[in-house]
């Protein structure tokens, strides 16, 4: 088979190689099992509305760190496997040598158990003497497609809210008896402990917000900064 000819898939000897390497890694992630849920927010989807409409809402992924798998199996809480994490990096080393091989001819790659990945490209098409033509067009980036054994079991992941649901509008009256129920213990005050007075239901990012606006309009100064930053009621306000 030439290359010109080549399936867009990986040959049976590239396929039997990598099978071999996933194989060799001996890690085994479907019988692990993940008693914690994953976590989400409420994300506003565009801008606000005009009062009176609804705000388009969808639920979003908490922001959580990116795990690095060769640093994860160095590690002491890395899964069981055969093979020695030195080895486990030269087998990853294998198939993204592999990987670039195959799909430098424009062949889509897949990984057996994983999914697939092909090319993306980008540019614009013109038309000449009534034909089209592609004008700057170049690799716009992977796409990947996962497995259909790899997404049944994320799909049965279990996700919970962060924690007791959010809430995107809050009048003045709330802001006051809050904020008011809050100086009447303590003199001053912290990003956590406005969170908490709000019951968790507004993200971090709307309680910075709502102290910025605060402090902008005269109620609140501010005091301290980065982690040490504190609020106080600017006199006249919040029952001071």
């Amino acid at each position: 088979m030439t290359e010109s000819s080549a399936d867009p898939y990986l040959s049976g000897k590239t396929f039997g190689c990598l099978t071999k390497i996933i194989y060799l890694c001996g890690v085994k992630p479907f019988n692990v099992s993940f008693p914690m849920a994953i976590r989400f927010t409420i994300a506003k989807r565009g801008t606000v509305p005009a009062e009176g409409n609804d705000i388009c809402l969808q639920p979003r992924l908490e922001k959580r760190p990116t795990v690095d798998v060769t640093d994860f199996q160095c590690s002491t809480f890395r899964l069981n496997s055969s093979l020695p994490a030195g080895e486990f990096v030269h087998a990853l080393d294998d198939i993204r040598r592999i990987m670039l091989h195959e799909m430098e001819k424009g062949n889509a790659v897949s990984l057996p158990g994983i999914g697939t990945f092909r090319l993306s490209l980008k540019g614009e098409v013109e038309v000449k003497d009534g034909y089209y033509h592609g004008r700057n067009v170049r690799i716009a980036g992977i796409y990947f497609q996962p497995a259909p054994q790899l997404l049944s079991k994320v799909q049965h992941f279990k996700v919970d809210q962060v924690p007791f649901g959010q809430a995107f509008d809050t009048n003045a009256d709330d802001i006051d008896q809050r904020f008011t129920a809050l100086f009447a213990d303590h003199d001053t005050i912290t990003h956590k402990d406005v969170r908490f007075a709000f019951e968790l239901t507004l993200t971090p990012h709307r309680i910075s917000t709502l102290l910025s606006r605060l402090v902008a309009d005269g109620r609140l100064q501010r005091i301290g900064q980065g982690c040490q930053t504190r609020y106080r009621p600017a006199p006249g306000h919040f029952g001071r």
